[in-house]
């Protein structure tokens, strides 16, 4: 087999995670996604796009081939590449972000919770529907 990236230094695999986040980042206030993004740039294998998207980072790692085993390789010079989440840095950086998003929508969740129970109190003859609010 031929190696699609024979002889070029390839040394990091880069995935697009924006369907596991573009959805809930779009529903976070503006000044609450601005944090996350702000976090993001400081995690650890994660890369922010211009246009917000997240690309995960994964590095590859070249090993030789066991001398016991068929020739398998994967590159001219015989080399085995692997893509490795080294001590699951990505997928580390991966579930802080999604803590951070979590955090967010629980916190404007509870505003909205804390605010429909106050204007239930406040006007306590009205209808109970007039106090409901939607919780994303």
């Amino acid at each position: 087999r031929n190696f699609a990236f024979c002889g070029c230094p390839l040394v990091t695999v880069k995935v697009s995670i924006s369907w596991a986040l573009s959805e809930r980042m779009s529903r976070l206030p503006p000044e609450c996604r601005v944090s996350v993004e702000n976090r993001v740039r400081n995690l650890v294998r994660l890369e922010l796009m211009h246009d917000g998207n997240i690309l995960a980072c994964f590095p590859l790692v070249r090993k030789e081939p066991d001398n016991e085993s068929e020739d398998d390789s994967d590159t001219e010079d015989g080399d085995i590449i692997k893509i490795q989440d080294t001590n699951l840095e990505t997928a580390r950086s991966l579930h802080r972000v999604l803590q951070l998003i979590a955090f967010h929508e629980l916190k404007e969740s509870s505003i909205l919770i804390d605010l429909a129970v106050w204007k239930s109190r406040i006007n306590g003859d009205e209808a109970r529907a007039d106090c409901r609010v939607a919780i994303p």
